[in-house]
């Protein structure tokens, strides 16, 4: 079923072809402060449907995993994975009641790792006499 999901002012939507089963809560630092209501889905299932020169986006540690939210009203719209994974806002979605969804929790408080970012593992080693 195709969904379709939008920011408070409708300056952002998505649309999305992916079965809505249920959806994770999530109490890390990022997800309770802008109170995250968690739906994953495959990337390719999710097709921005406005310019993306409304959204802003926020990345923390890695270049390819960030949150991604509308420049204008300030509604947190999903979060981009270093995998074909994207984490949709369910609260964004259209026409329904998030109080009907079925939730699990996610203990991300303690089973996300906190502090700076990991180091890179080295993946390539030059020769001697190679320019």
């Amino acid at each position: 079923m195709i969904r379709t999901l939008s920011c408070h002012c409708g300056a952002v939507r998505l649309e999305v072809n992916a079965e809505l089963d249920s959806v994770t809560e999530c109490n890390c630092s990022t997800c309770s402060r802008w109170g995250m209501l968690n739906w994953k889905v495959p990337s390719n299932a999710v097709r921005l449907a406005t310019p993306s020169i409304g959204m802003g986006a926020y990345y923390w540690r890695f270049a390819n995993e960030g949150f991604h939210w509308c420049r204008n009203c300030g509604t947190p719209m999903y979060r981009s994975w270093p995998n074909d994974t994207i984490t949709l806002n369910a609260r964004c979605i259209e026409g329904i009641d998030i109080f009907d969804l079925k939730r699990n929790q996610f203990d991300g408080k303690s089973r996300v790792p906190s502090g700076s970012v990991p180091p890179l593992v080295e993946t390539y080693s030059s020769q001697s006499g190679d320019a």
